[in-house]
């Protein structure tokens, strides 16, 4: 392309514009793994989020992996029956996460921005306390929404018809 300071100028704004429609989740057919149907919400401070529930072992060790992202105001929602010190990797991951870790309905630990690493497990993340719950949000969105410690998380799980 040629063009002056003004063009380049205009393709920065456009490079800019369209990093924030994806971050913002502006269209879900933007992301075609991020499930249609949720199976259930997450209330944090107000803010609603679409869950995905990994349900079995198997969907458990594959959590988000080989997807091509998660739309803004989605998350995977792992329950476990007892408190652990959960350890979690990025094994087949294709982008970053932030990682909530929540026992008895409060958020203990948060881990933010927990980077993919292609081709390798990528980082192994465990919380600093005992969790019940562990929920995977998109990179960047606990602290766009100013999650913190002790923040309140109501799960409602939608029943299987």
């Amino acid at each position: 392309m040629s063009g002056g300071p003004g063009h380049s100028k205009q393709r920065i704004a456009l490079v800019g514009s369209l990093l924030w429609i994806l971050a913002c989740g502006a269209s879900d057919t933007l992301l075609p793994s991020t499930p249609s149907k949720p199976e259930g919400s997450a209330r944090i401070q107000g803010q609603s989020i679409a869950l995905e529930l990994a349900r079995t072992p198997q969907e458990q060790a594959l959590g988000l992996g080989q997807r091509d992202g998660l739309a803004w105001g989605h998350g995977m929602l792992f329950v476990y029956e007892e408190p652990q010190f959960h350890r979690f990797w990025m094994k087949d991951m294709r982008f970053d996460i932030d990682i909530l870790w929540i026992r008895e309905g409060r958020i203990v630990d948060i881990s933010h921005n927990v980077r993919h690493r292609p081709g390798s497990t990528g980082d192994q993340v465990s919380p600093r306390e005992l969790a019940d719950q562990v929920l995977e949000l998109p990179a960047g969105y606990a602290a766009a929404q100013g999650l913190r410690l002790g923040h309140r998380v109501d799960i409602a799980i939608l029943k299987n018809d």
